[in-house]
């Protein structure tokens, strides 16, 4: 396959492996999701930076794709400030979330696609000097639901919530944030705090991903609420 997809995109470059049947184990989780309103726009986030969530959401998004109900999934790198999906995808793209949020940009002029059915990916665009504020405008809001309208699920990469406050203005407009966890290294207290942020925030958990794992424990890839 494409040698410009990152190696650890395990999904693309070996959809039969265990490590990418755990990402399927994690689709079945996400589809199962029992919350108060129905689950399409989800933000992927963690605590700080290095815990794996930009990989999580693009081997995310791919199994999703890879959905044997043919689902049309987007992927958003809504992390305005370090923005990692077009690199780790190998891909060049010069609009992007950004200029939809304040240039008017038309959605369909951003979408790229990375030659798999049915998986469309709306780049960051341009870095923007006021991320927070473009993130928590109501054009974002009404950005969702445009896009809610063409697929079935959205994934939103978005910066670790401790750090700044992207994760929380953005996850309150999505159905929910899920929070990745690198495991023998995130401390509780930590973890504990951004929680509390998200809380804060009014963004909903919908559950954790354990990244890290050096062996097969599929009950704890996932847990939702």
């Amino acid at each position: 396959m494409d040698s410009d997809v990152d190696p650890r995109v395990i999904s693309f470059h070996d959809p039969t492996s265990s490590v990418a049947e755990q990402y399927r184990v994690l689709r079945t989780n996400l589809l199962a999701i029992n919350s108060k309103k129905p689950v399409k726009a989800v933000a992927i986030t963690s605590s700080v930076h290095g815990e794996g969530k930009t990989i999580t959401a693009l081997n995310l998004a791919i199994t999703l794709a890879r959905d044997i109900n043919k689902k049309n999934i987007l992927l958003v790198d809504a992390d305005l400030r370090r923005s990692r999906i077009s690199k780790y995808l190998g891909i060049k793209a010069e609009k992007g979330l950004a200029d939809l949020i304040s240039n008017g940009a038309k959605v369909d002029d951003t979408l790229l696609n990375i030659g798999i059915d049915n998986l469309s990916i709306l780049p960051a665009g341009k870095a923007p000097h006021n991320p927070a504020e473009l993130l928590g405008s109501a054009k974002v809001g009404s950005l969702i639901n445009t896009l809610k309208s063409k697929f079935d699920y959205i994934i939103f990469d978005t910066p670790p919530i401790i750090h700044v406050t992207d994760a929380g203005v953005l996850g309150v407009q999505t159905d929910g944030a899920i929070m990745v966890i690198q495991a023998n290294r995130t401390q509780k207290g930590v973890i504990k705090h951004a929680e509390g942020l998200l809380r804060q925030a009014q963004v909903e958990t919908l559950g954790y991903i354990l990244t890290n794992i050096q062996y097969h424990i599929p009950a704890y890839i996932y847990r939702y609420l």
